[in-house]
């Protein structure tokens, strides 16, 4: 009986590591293939399907540049970074978000940004205009910085 239980703990603690050494290698495959026209610098236009004033945000504008795998920007006032998940063709996340934490006048409007970046699931660009939409529907609208 003894011998049929270690048996069962070798085969599962093996079959467990197998199972994580596959997990970690998609994920590097998965967060290199972000396209090339997504890395780039963009401008945030609207949220939530409105356009945004200068006035709604403290500082300026909140930007991301979008790399090959890792992200940064700014909220118009924090600072933001993190790391990029691509599951497929126009799917992407952005996972791992950190923010500074200055306080800002306009924090609503900086917290619903930073919300919608961790709800994202999908992106499309068209005309150098990147839009980006969660589960519920298109969120934000960006324009590529030249």
């Amino acid at each position: 009986m003894k011998r049929i239980l270690m048996l069962f703990i070798a085969v599962s603690l093996t079959y467990s590591c197998k199972s994580t050494k596959e997990g970690n290698s998609t994920t590097s495959i998965n967060s290199k293939t972000i396209e090339k026209k997504l890395q780039q610098s963009w401008i945030l236009e609207e949220l939530n399907g409105k356009k945004i004033a200068q006035s709604d945000f403290q500082k300026s504008t909140p930007k991301i540049e979008v790399k090959s795998s890792t992200f940064s920007g700014s909220t118009g006032c924090n600072a933001i970074n993190g790391n990029l998940l691509s599951k497929g063709s126009k799917e992407i996340q952005f996972l791992n978000l950190t923010s500074e934490n200055k306080k800002c006048s306009t924090a609503k409007k900086e917290e619903e940004f930073v919300k919608l970046l961790k709800t994202t699931t999908n992106y499309s660009i068209d005309h150098d205009k990147l839009s980006l939409s969660n589960q519920f529907g298109p969120t934000m609208v960006f324009k590529k910085v030249n």
